[in-house]
């Protein structure tokens, strides 16, 4: 049922002022589309996962020890982005992990996303003797040989865009990003130039030089295997390396053969012609009441 007004309050300056929030939740609206449309991933993404086909026996001092090293992983998230373990003594029975958030991370954060790296890795390897999980937070791992602080540059993961661009702007973006990158001091550095953003991270265990030696090593292998991609991604055993053109916001666990850019701008074009026919219904309703 429509509500009649005179015409003195259609114009009220209460009423202007109604409008005026209006528009501003309307903008308000629309900033919140954008933002979570170029947001990246969620730290709970998963991006890998590695699982020993040898499985420990149920009852073993082995499955104890990890047992207690994944417990002590859980306690310590809360209070460090990195943290290694030993427990247990004996061939077959020590069990060697450790743990490592994202370093943008804050101390809550990185507890959340390892908790979930945990439920997840005993979801996909369950039993396993030995087994690591990545997510786009945090990063965990155990195994019943001793792996902490032994350089190990063997590629884990790695993927490329579908799309490409041999445009000089881009590539010239592309190698400078690549190049800052390398120089990762405390072990994480995120970098931009032009069009081009990235990101890297060596394990809290490497050496200034283990770790710039494996970035060196990601980053040749990044631009070997994907070209001109305008997105990659490459994890060595100990460390990663990632870069994304402006607008192709990173996704690990997806593909790159769709325009996200294209598709982001179809959705926001659509909520705001819904919203102007809102406003055109509403408009009308005012005139014919």
């Amino acid at each position: 049922m429509c509500k009649f007004v005179s015409p003195s309050s259609a114009m009220h300056p209460r009423n202007q002022l109604r409008r005026g929030r209006v528009a501003a939740g309307a903008i308000v609206l629309l900033g919140i589309v954008l933002g979570a449309a170029f947001t990246g991933a969620d730290t709970g993404t998963f991006i890998y996962a590695g699982c020993s086909p040898s499985k420990y026996q149920p009852g073993t001092p082995y499955e104890g020890n990890l047992k207690s090293l994944l417990a002590s992983i859980t306690s310590a998230a809360p209070n460090a982005a990195y943290s290694s373990f030993a427990n247990g003594t004996g061939d077959g029975a020590a069990a060697y992990g450790l743990y490592q958030c994202r370093g943008d991370l804050g101390n809550a954060e990185c507890a959340a996303c390892v908790r979930d790296a945990l439920a997840q890795l005993n979801q996909v390897c369950p039993g396993a003797y030995a087994a690591s999980l990545q997510l786009e937070g945090c990063y965990v791992r155990y195994d019943g040989a001793n792996f902490v602080g032994r350089p190990d540059t063997a590629m884990v993961y790695r993927k490329c865009s579908a799309s490409t661009s041999a445009d000089a702007g881009f590539l010239r973006d592309r190698d400078a990003v690549l190049g800052a990158l390398q120089a990762a001091p405390d072990g994480y550095r995120v970098g931009s130039s032009g069009s081009v953003q990235g990101v890297s991270q060596c394990l809290g265990d490497l050496a200034a030089a283990d770790c710039t030696a494996c970035l060196a090593q990601a980053v040749g292998q990044l631009t070997g295997a994907c070209g001109t991609a305008l997105a990659a991604d490459v994890h060595l055993a100990q460390c990663y390396v990632r870069y994304w053109a402006s607008g192709y916001y990173f996704r690990p666990s997806q593909d790159y053969s769709e325009d996200d850019v294209g598709r982001t701008l179809a959705i926001i074009i659509g909520i705001l012609a819904g919203l102007a026919l809102i406003v055109v219904f509403i408009s009308f309703l005012k005139k014919s009441c």
